[in-house]
């Protein structure tokens, strides 16, 4: 099995998919994806620039197409070993703020295309903030496309919004977002993309998905409200108490999770397991603290 709770003291049905930037419903079998930003490859040839000041235009730089390829490698990983009736993407399945581009349009029809292929009928969209212009498209291709989704998972209420703008968490057991594109840096030079597990001040948990576009590592995970774009976060999340789960592709070599178990000082501060996907070992870790998680990622 290549599920790891979400949280492993209460049984909320919901799972980090080892290895991948995906989260996993179980009683629902939904496959969550956020941030794919299709269409960044065109962007930055055409010299486009997205900040939170609006967009301006450069020199255009042409970088290989692999936004897509990456994301389709991961389901066709992760079709294979769980049973997947259902798919969202929370946010941003597009990149351009200010129109569509060709490319976005193409490669989400294909994205749309390869789900249906592995079996997968039912596809929603939740609208990010570059989801701009994209609706007629996912229309033609009968894709639902809403503001948020509420569900109810083993007894919790569990909401998934982007994130991009602020909503009420009152009431809400479980808040999944992604806008944030999460990442830990370390040695100086990786960016590690994590899960971010933040409990809010207003009850519950925040759950921040790191971005299934490989180009897009985000933000380095911090304790400063002040560093995040999402006002949820800005708001309600006690940062000071959040953890941080991350993975590690071991290779296919003879299964080593136990010596890295033994091999690192992990009691209170680091939780580590193993998982096999299709014959690759995946290390699956857990920073208990966003602090140690940077102490421990820094060389000396």
């Amino acid at each position: 099995m290549v599920l790891r709770p979400i949280v492993k003291e209460v049984d909320t049905g919901i799972y980090v998919v080892a290895g991948t930037p995906f989260l996993y419903i179980s009683p629902s079998r939904t496959l969550l994806m956020a941030d794919l930003h299709l269409g960044f490859e065109e962007a930055a040839s055409r010299g486009l620039i997205y900040s939170l000041r609006g967009s301006s235009g450069y020199g255009g730089i042409f970088i290989p197409r692999i936004q897509l390829k990456r994301v389709l490698q991961y389901l066709d990983q992760v079709s294979q070993v769980i049973t997947i009736d259902k798919i969202v993407i929370n946010g941003d399945l597009k990149h351009a703020f200010d129109r569509l581009l060709r490319q976005e349009r193409e490669e989400v029809g294909e994205l749309v295309k390869r789900i249906r292929d592995i079996g997968v009928k039912e596809v929603e969209v939740v609208r990010g903030n570059h989801d701009n212009f994209i609706k007629p498209v996912l229309k033609k291709l009968e894709v639902e496309f809403v503001d948020s989704i509420e569900v109810v998972v083993n007894n919790k209420k569990v909401l998934l919004v982007h994130g991009h703008e602020y909503v009420d968490t009152s009431g809400k057991d479980i808040v999944i977002i992604g806008h944030e594109h999460p990442s830990l840096r370390c040695f100086g030079a990786y960016r590690f993309p994590v899960f971010m597990k933040i409990p809010l001040e207003t009850g519950g948990i925040l759950i921040i998905m790191p971005a299934a576009g490989p180009y897009h590592p985000g933000i380095n995970a911090s304790i400063n409200r002040e560093e995040y774009l999402s006002p949820i976060v800005r708001r309600h999340a006690i940062l000071e108490n959040a953890s941080l789960i991350t993975w590690l592709n071991l290779g296919s070599a003879e299964p080593i999770t136990g010596q890295l178990l033994e091999s690192i000082p992990t009691r209170g501060i680091l939780d580590v397991d193993g998982f096999l996907l299709k014959n690759m070992e995946i290390a699956v870790l857990e920073f208990k603290d966003i602090e140690i998680a940077h102490v421990l990622c820094t060389p000396g």
